[in-house]
């Protein structure tokens, strides 16, 4: 795309309301920040190149955000809002297959925003929409609750495995099916192979 030619121009916009016009700057603003990740780190990013290539002013860019943080973040909302929302979903409730099915193929669909917010280096629990549920009661608890205090002190010790297993199977390239990485987290997190946890032996357990 031209520098001359910004995203406000490529609309060709005269007149709007406030909100037509706002929409139209978020628009401008998200479209801009993707092309700008695809030539560099989001850290290097400045808002004025931000302003700059989407074509609005700093006056429209601070009447809707504070940072560029910000602009990502309502890129993602939606994103997290599902995946936030399937935690309390009753549908998944004792069924974490089906669940650990659905996160991947969602993640699937949404690829170049999911690696748009791995490459900005927004914490994984933020872009997975988990902060309030592990304030909670956890992930794997969510979504298959423990019988037991043994069971439930078991999937804290495993909370990060599956956000560590869905990471290494995004980086590398999604080769595994949604299905099968659904089967894969099943038996790891959810008791039918479960992980093997070290435990810790002292002096006397050696002799």
């Amino acid at each position: 795309m031209p520098e001359s030619q910004t995203e406000l121009e490529k609309r060709k916009v005269l007149r709007m309301s406030n909100e037509e016009s706002n929409k139209l700057t978020k628009e401008c603003l998200h479209t801009a920040l993707i092309y700008l990740m695809s030539e560099k780190p989001f850290d290097k990013i400045t808002i004025s190149e931000l302003v700059r290539r989407s074509g609005v002013s700093r006056t429209a860019f601070y009447r809707n955000y504070s940072t560029k943080e910000d602009v990502l973040t309502e890129m993602s909302a939606e994103f997290t809002r599902t995946i936030s929302a399937s935690f309390s979903d009753p549908r998944y409730a004792g069924h974490p297959y089906q669940w650990y099915c659905d996160i991947f193929h969602r993640i699937n669909e949404d690829a170049e925003l999911f690696r748009l917010m791995l490459q900005a280096n927004l914490p994984t629990d933020r872009i997975l929409g988990t902060c309030s549920i592990l304030n909670a009661h956890g992930i794997l608890d969510a979504i298959h609750p423990s019988d037991s205090v043994t069971e439930h002190y078991r999937n804290a010790a495993l909370e990060g495995a599956f956000t560590r297993i869905l990471l290494s199977w995004f980086r590398d390239g999604r080769k595994e099916s949604p299905e099968t990485m659904a089967e894969i987290c099943t038996k790891l997190l959810n008791g039918s192979e479960p992980l093997a946890i070290p435990t810790h032996t002292t002096q006397e357990d050696n002799v």
